[in-house]
């Protein structure tokens, strides 16, 4: 008798605690910001389809973290080449770039970027693995380098090479495939990229190539938006966010798990 007697009295207790929860996850659910983002999707170990076709990748998995500390941030995932990213998000196809944008002068008189970066790209040469006569920047004299058109890594050798007085001869191109495949069959001989991306490339390319010793620069990445009111909402949530993922060592654990080491700050 006691026990039925217990029981009614804390049913309603009961049902309120569960109308409060069913609440709050309507509440989530009416204020979810829908975010869609652009990525290469076949640049690893930042974004790619795995073996089993899912969507992973650093920049993807630091999204996915980001979601599950704030229930109100929903992203989708869109690819598009590189050389295509900034007009998918220009045209609105994209609300954010999530592909190891870096800041530059240019790009923020133009777009949005968050305040906490989520990773720190290095910069440093890379050449063919049987290539004995280049081992520094001190061999690149009268040698040709190759470097992608829009990536932050060509800005930083075009400066480079002018502060070094232009001993490198700088070819363009559009896409990082072909111009690894030029590096390869030596038709240029040195490019300047991120070890963390290129790599992992290498490795699953096969390609006999070599990241020479050196920093030459050190480069903040955030995520980049269109300037408008909209997006300012979003930034607030995502900088919210990532810095209790930040604080709570899930970024540093996301690094460790796809770089061996932390490049997250």
């Amino acid at each position: 008798m006691m026990k039925r007697v217990l029981l009614i009295a804390i049913m309603p207790l009961i049902l309120v605690i569960g109308c409060s929860t069913e609440s709050i996850k309507d509440e989530q659910l009416q204020n979810v910001t829908k975010v869609k983002v652009g990525s290469e999707g076949a640049y690893k170990p930042f974004s790619y389809v795995d073996k089993e076709g899912k969507v992973t990748g650093y920049d993807v998995e630091v999204l996915r973290v980001l979601e599950k500390i704030d229930p109100t941030l929903s992203f989708e995932f869109n690819y598009a080449p590189w050389s295509a990213l900034f007009l998918g998000l220009d045209s609105g196809r994209f609300d954010m770039l999530a592909n190891q944008i870096v800041k530059t002068p240019e790009r923020e008189e133009r777009y949005l970027f968050n305040n906490q970066n989520y990773f720190v790209s290095t910069s440093q040469f890379i050449t063919r693995e049987d290539e004995d006569a280049i081992n520094s920047p001190k061999d690149f004299k009268g040698k040709i380098a190759g470097c992608v058109v829009g990536s932050v890594h060509t800005k930083i050798l075009e400066e480079w090479n002018k502060e070094n007085g232009g001993v490198l001869e700088i070819r363009y191109y559009k896409d990082l495939s072909p111009l690894l495949q030029d590096l390869v069959n030596k038709r240029i001989d040195v490019h300047l990229n991120d070890p963390a991306s290129i790599a992992d490339i290498i490795k699953e390319q096969n390609l006999k190539l070599k990241i020479l010793d050196g920093r030459i620069q050190e480069s903040n990445v955030y995520f980049i938006f269109r300037n408008e009111e909209k997006s300012k909402n979003i930034i607030e949530k995502i900088d919210a966010a990532l810095e209790k993922a930040k604080e709570k060592g899930e970024i540093r654990e996301l690094s460790i798990k796809f770089f061996g080491v932390d490049q997250s700050q």
